[in-house]
């Protein structure tokens, strides 16, 4: 017996006694990955029907009747001579030469009729052809959720793109030019010195190499990020979050998205508003998330990337709207952004930039809009300088929307400190001097609001960093 087999055996028992939590675990993610499947709800309360695969697979399932098989006669099977009906069958049985839309008999020869079975067998899954007819394949083709009616659902809600045809200047965030001109300084990491032109042309040959959109990201996409200490989570389905419409759209998984750590934020203000800052139970995931990343298939589905940004942008705002309403209700609804996004399509070598922000609305349906606008757009692979420039300005995007949010958490956090404070001084007995030592008097301490008001126009910054008003 090996010397240390007690030692493995005690390591199995560990492992056995935390199978529970495992299990548990990986029945909550089977449960949160399940296919989404949209209700009849989502087609009827559209104000407008658009014709995509979705539109048409629905259409096809409240139309067309759904005829079940009747089971088959097993009455008087002692009437049927098996042996006579065996005999029949080997020899082919009945001719169908007589029925409509029959194919012609194959050939004759083996060899040729092996070709034509292994070519049918690769037509599988695709139309084919008989007799002039189009016979439509019985194995479905996976349609986008994120396609013109997912879209049309948004505004109906409230969620608005810069596209939109009812939007205007004045929907734009108050604070853009602010943001855009914090962007458009170089950084000294992309310098002649850090970031040669022998770097940007191995960028170019990666972005020609990615074929997929899974290499975009790995492989491509860091050469523009860079390397940093924001933290973030790639491909983590917001499964926790309160629906944003009326639950019959599926739920939001962006490809990359920043936050903070969960425990910097109070746990009393987590309790209240998880359903709006946390994205997943998983404690260690980020919560608040601020920043989203979306990228797409060369050449291919940037439309649909840029509806995913949209929904992961208003899920965003909504959240940064709330902590800020708790923080202070007065200052909550200024028009200003605090949430961006970004696209990058490797097919072009581009990449665009756009903020996210939270209004007021006048539609008695919902009480908020939220609207995305674009920041900048920058052609990544055209030359050195337009990849310094775009890198730059999704790098202090970053930066920026992780001083927003940290900016928050610390004012969030001093408002609950400051109110545990004021219930503490308020229950402490304070001695009555003016009384005997034998009668003491016991009576409690009350302050003004002015003293326990906090300060929120200005947000904290850390690191020295200029102060973002509220």
């Amino acid at each position: 017996m090996p010397p240390n087999s007690k030692r493995q055996l005690g390591v199995e028992k560990e492992c056995s006694a935390d199978t529970a939590p495992s299990r548990a675990n990986k029945r909550r993610k089977l449960e949160n990955e399940q296919p989404h499947r949209t209700p009849s709800s989502f087609w009827d309360n559209l104000s407008r029907q658009w014709l995509t695969a979705r539109t048409l697979r629905e259409f096809d399932r409240r139309t067309v009747p759904s005829i079940a098989p009747e089971p088959p006669d097993s009455t008087h099977k002692k009437d049927v001579d098996l042996a006579r009906l065996k005999r029949f069958a080997s020899h082919g049985g009945p001719s169908l030469s007589d029925l409509r839309t029959y194919p012609e008999s194959g050939p004759a020869d083996p060899s040729i009729r092996s070709l034509a079975s292994t070519s049918s067998t690769e037509t599988q899954g695709k139309t084919v052809r008989i007799g002039g007819e189009s016979s439509v394949s019985s194995k479905s083709t996976k349609c986008s959720a994120y396609d013109f009616a997912f879209q049309q659902h948004l505004i109906d809600n409230g969620v608005f793109s810069y596209l939109y045809a009812g939007i205007n200047i004045e929907q734009e965030p108050h604070n853009l030019e602010d943001i855009r001109a914090r962007l458009t300084p170089r950084r000294a990491s992309l310098s002649p010195e850090s970031f040669t032109p022998e770097a940007f042309w191995e960028f170019r040959r990666k972005n020609l190499r990615a074929e997929t959109e899974s290499i975009a990201m790995s492989i491509v996409f860091p050469s523009i990020t860079g390397t940093t200490n924001i933290r973030s989570r790639k491909n983590l389905l917001f499964g926790n979050l309160e629906d944003l419409t009326d639950g019959s759209i599926t739920k939001a998984k962006p490809d990359c998205y920043d936050g903070s750590l969960p425990a910097n934020l109070d746990s009393q203000i987590r309790k209240e508003l998880g359903p709006y800052i946390l994205p997943s139970t998983n404690t260690t995931a980020p919560c608040l998330p601020n920043f989203f990343i979306e990228g797409t298939r060369p050449d291919k589905y940037f439309d649909k990337c840029k509806r995913q940004a949209l929904y992961n942008g208003a899920l965003g705002a909504r959240g940064i709207a709330r902590l800020r309403s708790y923080v202070n209700p007065d200052t909550a609804d200024d028009n200003k952004a605090y949430v961006f996004s970004s696209i990058y399509d490797p097919g072009f070598g581009v990449l665009s930039l756009y903020t996210h922000h939270c209004t007021r609305s006048t539609n008695p349906n919902h009480d908020h809009e939220y609207h995305m606008t674009p920041i900048g757009q920058h052609f990544m692979t055209n030359t050195l300088d337009a990849f310094r420039e775009g890198a730059s300005a999704l790098r202090y995007a970053r930066d920026l929307a992780r001083e927003f949010r940290e900016g928050l958490i610390m004012a969030a956090n001093s408002k609950m400190l400051n109110a545990e404070r004021s219930k503490q001084v308020s229950s402490k007995p304070i001695f009555d001097s003016r009384l005997s030592d034998k009668t003491a008097h016991w009576e409690t301490e009350t302050l003004s609001t002015d003293e326990l008001a906090v300060d929120t126009s200005t947000y904290a910054i850390p690191n020295g960093r200029t102060s973002v008003r509220a």
